[in-house]
């Protein structure tokens, strides 16, 4: 299964094109940050700057966003190669996104609001 989730807040705003046919094809960029305590007992952060791309009807609602919104994306990973001006054969590993969607707690309406996920159940409604 190549199954990607990904939360974090936009790098950069995103680019929008379209190729020859019309069809919308977005880039972006977002940065996913994890906490963890080392060695030593100190609370640390690691970011990860994850490649992501957006087609269609989805590429163009992505070209909405700004730099540092948050987005939630699920889609899957892809590596592609190419030729660069020098004659160098060169690797790009992406997230192509099927689900991108933001929490409206930032301020942005979107396609998703991250609060309808909270538990609001009971543990004694639980049958088992």
């Amino acid at each position: 299964m190549n199954s990607v989730k990904i939360m974090g807040n936009l790098a950069r705003d995103p680019e929008v094109r379209f190729t020859k046919t019309g069809k919308a094809v977005a880039t972006f960029t977002v940065a996913a940050t994890n906490t963890y305590v080392d060695s030593n007992n100190e609370t640390k952060e690691q970011t990860a700057f994850v490649n992501c791309v957006a087609w269609g009807k989805l590429g163009e609602g992505v070209g909405n966003y700004r730099k540092g919104n948050r987005l939630f994306v699920e889609g899957r990973i892809q590596t592609r190669s190419y030729e660069d001006s020098n004659g160098q054969k060169k690797y790009v590993t992406e997230v192509v996104a099927g689900f991108v969607g933001t929490s409206v707690t930032n301020g942005m309406s979107g396609e998703s609001n991250f609060d309808s996920f909270a538990d609001d159940m009971n543990d004694e409604q639980i049958p088992f």
